[in-house]
């Protein structure tokens, strides 16, 4: 049964990475660089996470899919944002939501985010708003992910 996971995370470097995993591969992914020391420790992270025999299993028809069912996920990601407005508690992390209406039949969504500092989480329903007002183009910013030897 296919997986497939849009993610968007912050790293201490404030280096941001973005992509699509499908089965547990990257297969696409964007790295917006962050300072001169690397540092890869997360900040915060956010998901989508698909599951179910609906979803494809080829790379292209994946992002092609995740462009087409925009509506749906945006609708999610705007409804779990509203849900804790004032953030959440940090000891209540991952934080999994799966409240979407209209999904297509043979799929399952979850949103799952987590922070590692109490400020992120007081702005994660912000994060949650840039993800669906920005879904589309992030979408297409990502490229063919690279295996690093």
């Amino acid at each position: 049964m296919p997986n497939l996971t849009f993610y968007r995370q912050a790293r201490m470097d404030a280096g941001i990475r973005t992509g699509i995993d499908l089965d547990e591969d990257a297969v696409f992914e964007n790295f917006e660089e962050g300072g001169p020391e690397p540092d890869p420790t997360l900040l915060w992270y956010v998901e989508l996470r698909c599951q179910g025999p609906g979803l494809p299993d080829d790379p292209r028809e994946a992002r092609t899919w995740l462009i087409d069912h925009a509506e749906v996920i945006c609708d999610g990601f705007s409804r779990c944002a509203s849900e804790f407005e004032a953030g959440r508690d940090i000891d209540a992390y991952p934080f999994l939501w799966s409240k979407f209406s209209n999904v297509p039949p043979g799929v399952e969504m979850t949103i799952a985010c987590a922070t590692n500092r109490r400020n992120f989480s007081i702005s994660l329903p912000s994060l949650l708003k840039d993800i669906e007002l920005c879904w589309r183009e992030r979408l297409l910013q990502l490229q063919p992910a690279e295996w690093v030897a």
